[in-house]
């Protein structure tokens, strides 16, 4: 099998690569990178004060509801007590309105300390709204930066990609879809060219294995290097 093709699109493909690199590691990208999360997060801690709020709020309005249901009930008894002669019956009309009262007295103990959450919630919802208007122009500066960063070196990425999808067509499907997958992995080169009398790999260095070079004895031959996944090939000149 010839490897010229793929040799080529290597080659060509590394520029791409360290330009990729290049933009991945750079301090722009990072920035970027950094004033994005910043952003999320806000955004993130907006979304559970509203959804915390809008609960408290509904629950708060129940309770508050329940509140006046509770001392509607005791207003009923106020002249039924008075006509009562019965003392067993006093005392379960006295038992009942206490056990409301209760109630009461517990549910406004949890509407308070709701009340206080709420507060607590809009409070905090109007410092992080501060923060993220704040993170909001940090990223967009920082987007803009970035993006400029990434145009300046567009047109170089635009014709090295079109000299490779020029090379595609020359290249068996199967060996450009392990190149590809060895460059998704940073596995670079992916095609290395191997010498049978050294029996090294030209990727890692390392000494290759009998059974790997059984298979790589004749031009044309490839084999997979057992130690760094490069592709090992005997050159036909």
């Amino acid at each position: 099998m010839k490897f010229d093709k793929i040799l080529q699109y290597q080659k060509i493909d590394q520029e791409l690569l360290a330009l990729e690199t290049e933009v991945a590691k750079s301090e722009v990208r990072q920035k970027f990178a950094l004033a994005k999360s910043k952003l999320d997060g806000a955004t993130a801690t907006i979304g559970k004060l509203k959804t915390e709020a809008n609960d408290l709020l509904n629950g708060y309005t129940a309770m508050k509801e329940r509140i006046d249901a509770l001392k509607a009930e005791i207003d009923e008894f106020d002249g039924i007590l008075d006509d009562v002669q019965d003392v067993g019956e006093a005392e379960h009309y006295l038992k009942l309105v206490t056990a409301i009262s209760e109630k009461i007295v517990a549910l406004e103990k949890e509407a308070n300390a709701a009340s206080s959450r709420i507060d607590q919630v809009n409070d905090a919802y109007k410092k992080t709204w501060e923060q993220g208007v704040k993170a909001s122009e940090a990223y967009n500066a920082a987007r803009t930066e970035y993006n400029a960063f990434v145009g300046e070196r567009q047109p170089r990425v635009t014709e090295i990609k079109k000299q490779l999808d020029a090379l595609k067509p020359d290249i068996p499907e199967q060996i450009m879809k392990t190149y590809m997958s060895l460059r998704a992995t940073k596995k670079m080169p992916a095609f290395v060219e191997y010498d049978p009398n050294k029996k090294i790999c030209g990727r890692c260095y390392m000494e290759v294995p009998n059974d790997t070079c059984a298979k790589l004895r004749n031009a044309g031959d490839f084999a997979e290097c057992p130690n760094c996944r490069g592709i090992l090939f005997v050159s036909e000149d």
